[in-house]
């Protein structure tokens, strides 16, 4: 998928805590049932204990451990085997809110690095992202292209047909751009209906490319089953980073060339 949108959202880890579970109700099964043969084997020896020449002279075997030693023995094995019971329950509850912890702790993670709506990078993970790829570019000496994209008349679908069409709208286009990008590209979602494509080793003429395949998709797409006439197209701003500019200079001269492309429309 293009974007760079990575799988980190919590299944792995759901899917380890769904084993856990199974594994604990497998175990705690398995104990029952050992607690039941344990009392009945304990059943046997209070009747021998309480009967002894009514019972134990009519065995085919004759055990020379005396029934009182054989209840003793039996009651230490079933108090130490509920102690290792108890304690294998608690280590599995500990491991278990380990992993619970662990996926509450990723699905926050995710929260705060991937938009909900439309399945890129947030804002809040802008900054870093791009600090790594400008200090990628300039280490390597290689292009480093970004684009601005707006969603033109995005206001109008508020209005007329509400927030969750703009939504719709919004992860639509997103799927769009991702579908135009490589695996080593990455969208975040900028603003309200603004979205920023950073380019790794991509020169002008390939961003340009890029930029011309992101308007036909959005030309091509099925639009008027969504939100009628109001036709969809995006305002795309091109900007390449020069060696020693810093992010909140390519941002502002990334989003500038967005608004002159907007205004010449």
């Amino acid at each position: 998928m293009g974007g760079s949108v990575q799988s980190t959202d919590p299944t792995r880890l759901q899917t380890r805590v769904r084993a856990e579970l199974r594994r604990i109700e497998i175990e705690t099964r398995a104990v029952r049932v050992l607690l039941i043969i344990v009392a009945a084997v304990l059943c046997s020896a209070a009747i021998s204990l309480l009967l002894p020449h009514g019972l134990w002279r009519r065995q085919a075997l004759v055990i020379s451990l005396p029934p009182q030693v054989l209840f003793v023995t039996l009651l230490v094995i079933t108090a130490l085997a509920l102690y290792l019971a108890r304690y294998e329950s608690e280590a599995r509850k500990l491991r278990l809110l380990m992993l619970q912890q662990a996926l509450a702790a990723q699905a926050d993670q995710v929260a705060k690095t991937f938009d909900a709506v439309t399945n890129v990078f947030t804002r809040n993970f802008l900054h870093s992202l791009l600090e790594k790829e400008i200090a990628r570019a300039e280490r390597n000496n290689h292009p480093l292209a970004m684009m601005m994209c707006d969603v033109n008349d995005f206001k109008r679908v508020n209005d007329r047909y509400g927030h969750l069409m703009g939504d719709e709208i919004l992860s639509h286009v997103a799927t769009i751009l991702k579908a135009c990008l490589r695996g080593s590209d990455h969208v975040v979602r900028y603003g309200g209906d603004e979205f920023l494509l950073i380019l790794p080793d991509t020169d002008e003429p390939g961003a340009i490319i890029v930029r011309d395949r992101i308007q036909q998709k959005i030309l091509e797409a099925d639009w008027g089953s969504m939100v009628g006439e109001i036709a969809i197209s995006l305002s795309l701003g091109l900007y390449l980073h020069p060696a020693g500019q810093s992010v909140q200079q390519d941002l502002a001269e990334v989003d500038s060339r967005m608004y002159a492309e907007k205004r010449a429309e």
